[in-house]
């Protein structure tokens, strides 16, 4: 299953679930950047890679978002695509292409933050499940 898009009455969620814990992080990161704008079409022109290392698997999915969140920021890119693969029990390395903002037609309310809150992160039998709220 795609990310789904959770109501809350401040913040935005996303919930997804994935076979790999990489596709998980792709598909969290993709259902973020959608809440702003659409993905499609996306000729990225630009790309950012982060590398993210964390005590947790909930502390590694608030941590890689916010770095994606981050550096489209302060690079004024819109991600569109995702490619992660993680190491070590709480690692990964993420590669994202994007667009310049001006490129999108931005639909949504930006995102200020990834939140802790009711964040979850864990293996199924078919795969894995995450959820993260975002402060909009």
């Amino acid at each position: 299953m795609p990310y789904t898009v959770l109501s809350h009455t401040a913040d935005a969620g996303i919930e997804a679930t994935a076979s790999t814990l990489s596709e998980l992080l792709c598909e969290l990161a993709t259902g973020m950047f959608s809440l702003m704008g659409s993905l499609e079409p996306c000729a990225q022109t630009q790309a950012v890679e982060v590398d993210v290392a964390s005590t947790s698997r909930d502390e590694l999915v608030v941590d890689v978002l916010s770095e994606l969140l981050y550096h489209s920021e302060v690079e004024d890119l819109f991600l569109c695509s995702f490619e992660a693969r993680t190491s070590e029990p709480h690692r990964v390395h993420m590669r994202a292409g994007g667009v310049p903002n001006s490129a999108v037609k931005l639909s949504g309310a930006p995102i200020k933050a990834v939140t802790y809150h009711d964040v979850a992160v864990h293996e199924t039998a078919d795969g894995w499940y995450g959820r993260v709220y975002l402060d909009v």
